[in-house]
């Protein structure tokens, strides 16, 4: 297969974070010489996180950005990516806030193999044990409703082909996006492989994984996607 990356970045209030993001993705693609692009989903975001995009889009020929006029939230955000992303045979993203070094990408890509997708998981959740202990229910509610035997489905470190992406419906407009992928890529019959990767503090912005405006719309689309299959 010709080797080639399609990049994609969600990034709501991450005016600090997101150049650094952006050009350890650009670093790393030449490190590993890959043709590549960079598409930065710049979710509404009300700080400058969009300026910054654009001033990125503008001093880099590989990168551009998508923006939305009102935040979609986070899986609106990965729908787009996936959705703009496909200009090239493989397909990563990691999230815009600089939790993840996207330099550990290099073990994704070793790690692939035609074929397969290489998922992340966090050797370490830099967030605290709210967020690990919601990470780790979620994780068996997904196991006990669907089969899905991942160590860490929503760690922002994957790496996809393109052409399995093309096979499936993406539906969810939520977290349960990341989810409803892998769901239905292993239904496919598409094998997975699972790298350890790091993760750190967000230095700057504030998250949103523990809001109810993000949990109940998470649920509400793996209940649907439940009732969906039957």
């Amino acid at each position: 297969m010709e080797q080639g990356v399609s990049f994609f970045c969600p990034a709501y209030n991450d005016e600090g974070n997101i150049r650094g993001t952006v050009e350890c993705a650009l670093g790393t693609f030449q490190k590993l010489s890959l043709d590549h692009e960079i598409v930065v989903v710049e979710d509404g975001s009300p700080d400058g996180t969009a300026e910054v995009a654009d001033q990125l889009a503008r001093e880099y020929l590989t990168v551009r950005v998508v923006h939305h006029e009102k935040n979609r939230g986070y899986g609106g955000a990965l729908r787009s990516g996936f959705r703009e992303a496909r200009n090239f045979p493989l397909v990563t993203y990691t999230d815009g806030d600089g939790q993840y070094d996207f330099a550990e990408f290099e073990k994704l890509f070793n790690a692939w193999e035609e074929g397969y997708c290489v998922i992340g998981y966090r050797l370490y959740r830099a967030e605290g044990f709210r967020r690990d202990f919601q990470n780790k229910v979620y994780g068996f509610m997904l196991r006990l409703m669907f089969g899905l035997h991942v160590r860490d489905v929503n760690c922002s470190m994957k790496l996809f082909q393109r052409s399995d992406l093309d096979r499936i419906e993406i539906r969810s407009d939520s977290s349960f996006l990341d989810g409803e992928v892998l769901i239905k890529l292993r239904k496919l019959g598409v094998p997975l492989k699972e790298v350890p990767v790091h993760h750190y503090p967000r230095l700057h912005g504030e998250a949103s994984g523990t809001r109810a405006s993000v949990i109940l719309p998470t649920i509400r689309d793996m209940f649907t996607y439940r009732v969906r299959r039957r």
